[in-house]
């Protein structure tokens, strides 16, 4: 910031004005854009709440909130849980049962194969709407140029997608000559399934994408 001042003719140590715009900005750097509620956090205690946490109203009536983030509950040892219900899996739950009343077959989830063609043809299309995890915008951008063949890259291809990998600046692990270009030299050895993990490894654990 100091630079592009300069840049543009000003002295921010010859200029109140530009000087404490520059303290208020450094103090403000990394606070919160905004403040978010989890739909589906819960915070658990053997007492009353409000004796553990400070709490305050939410948007919803007769519902509160703790002010507290995950990061402050974690470094303190209270007991979070995110209870999240998918809507695709009544989905799932609904299409076996037609499939058995109006085919008369029952359908082994453990059974079916991971390795299906028309299912990956599906996913390096992009049409995705409706499939979990793959149906958000910038899922939907990317399946073509990742173009899935196995399941594994499913597995990357929802970890790259993540606020761990952007803030840890992994952007070119996210374009397709990134991604070639890793898939090719970190992992040269294709002989067992932990190698053909490692070269998606430092994409999605968020204390590898630090790395150059």
């Amino acid at each position: 910031m100091m630079s592009r001042f300069v840049e543009a003719g000003f002295d921010p140590r010859d200029n109140y004005r530009i000087a404490k715009y520059m303290e208020m900005y450094a103090r403000a750097l990394d606070y919160p854009r905004h403040l978010g509620q989890h739909s589906g956090g819960m915070v658990i205690s053997l007492g009353r709440l409000d004796g553990v946490v400070p709490l305050e109203p939410a948007s919803m009536e007769n519902r509160n909130i703790i002010q507290w983030d995950k990061d402050d509950c974690e470094r303190l040892g209270i007991v979070k849980v995110d209870l999240l219900g998918l809507g695709m899996m009544a989905v799932i739950r609904d299409t076996l049962t037609l499939i058995e009343e109006h085919r008369g077959e029952k359908v082994d989830l453990g059974r079916l194969s991971k390795n299906d063609p028309l299912v990956y043809k599906t996913l390096q299309e992009a049409d995705t709407i409706g499939m979990f995890q793959v149906e958000s915008r910038a899922q939907i951008n990317f399946l073509p140029k990742s173009r899935p063949e196995k399941f594994y890259d499913i597995v990357v291809q929802v970890a790259i997608i993540r606020p761990g990998p952007i803030v840890g600046r992994c952007s070119a692990a996210t374009s397709p000559a990134g991604w070639a270009k890793r898939r090719s030299t970190i992992c040269t050895r294709r002989s067992s399934p932990s190698s053909n993990a490692l070269w998606a490894s430092r994409f999605f654990r968020s204390n590898y994408c630090g790395w150059r």
